[in-house]
């Protein structure tokens, strides 16, 4: 007894000790897509401000592939040290349900630091189209299931199921077509290909203000400041909610002190006007979180997407 009275001061010390010792040595930023996609240049952003504030190299590391399973298993087998962190999106929390056999446990498996970025996503409309409304989408539906068309980035993808739940929350009938990314999912309803888009309001703004396509809702919880004339689903169907996210996780065990430190250097830059501005030019919304705040976002979309695959009979990927 007297022993281990005796050792758990000095694990304490010791891990108090580390954590005020920390960052000492380069930081390794694993970024599960490739470089010059839409994620690699929000991660060097913050590793640029990361650099100069701790005074340590921040190496982005790009390990894309298996839709960003390969990045975030690498972060999730790192040592819990905060030297080795990964800035997660979204899809984790689609993945999760879609794919029964991922190397690690979404939820046990990280620590969620803190949320970076929020991509509000809309849908939009062919101008040949009708529908120039939520009410006259969801009207037409009611009186004719199925007969619209609605293109996302691909099968499984959260675009995908937002459109499962609206279908869902709206006992409607819309016709998914999967297209292998957001730039083709919005050139099939600038082409007509398909009906409706449901994609970022960034990629479909130029196409909105130049005439080739029509904004009919918006996805996130309250109308967007920068379009205020567009309804949210949420007026219609409260609840409905589906974003596209950043953020930044590490392995699971990370000490509490380091987390911390992590979690309020992320809100640092988060509030500085200049990421604001750099962010608002690529359709992203800079945030912040605590820890718990992320883990519990994360917890309850998965949860919400569990329901909606399991509701619309989505076959899991092998």
């Amino acid at each position: 007894m007297k022993i281990r009275n005796i050792l758990l001061p000095l694990c304490l010390f010791s891990s108090l000790a580390f954590a005020a010792d920390f960052p000492n040595r380069p930081i390794n930023l694993i970024v599960p897509y490739p470089p010059g996609g839409a994620i690699d240049p929000i991660a060097r952003i913050y590793a640029e401000k990361i650099s100069q504030n701790w005074k340590v190299p921040v190496v982005v590391l790009n390990r894309p592939g298996a839709g960003t399973t390969i990045g975030l298993n690498q972060a999730a087998k790192a040592a819990p040290d905060g030297y080795t962190v990964v800035l997660g999106t979204a899809s984790i929390t689609s993945n999760a349900p879609l794919y029964p056999s991922l190397p690690y446990d979404t939820l046990k498996d990280f620590t969620y630091i803190s949320t970076a970025g929020m991509i509000p996503l809309a849908i939009a409309a062919n101008p040949k189209t009708s529908v120039n409304t939520l009410d006259e989408l969801i009207s037409d539906l009611k009186k004719k299931p199925g007969s619209l068309t609605y293109s996302s980035s691909g099968n499984g993808t959260i675009i995908h199921l937002g459109g499962e739940l609206l279908k869902s929350m709206a006992s409607i009938d819309m016709v998914h077509v999967p297209y292998k990314g957001s730039g083709p999912s919005v050139m099939a309803g600038v082409s007509g290909e398909v009906d409706l888009t449901f994609d970022s309001v960034f990629l479909m703004r130029p196409q909105v203000e130049a005439g080739k396509l029509k904004f009919i809702t918006v996805a996130s919880k309250e109308r967007l400041k920068s379009l205020p004339q567009v309804p949210a689903i949420s007026e219609k169907y409260p609840g409905y909610f589906v974003t596209s996210w950043v953020g930044f996780m590490g392995p699971a065990g990370m000490p509490p002190e380091i987390t911390d430190t992590w979690a309020k250097e992320v809100a640092r830059i988060a509030a500085l006007p200049e990421i604001n501005e750099k962010m608002q030019t690529m359709g992203i919304e800079s945030v912040s979180s605590t820890p718990q705040e992320f883990y519990t976002f994360v917890d309850s979309e998965i949860k919400k997407w569990e329901k909606v695959v399991k509701e619309a009979g989505i076959p899991p990927v092998q």
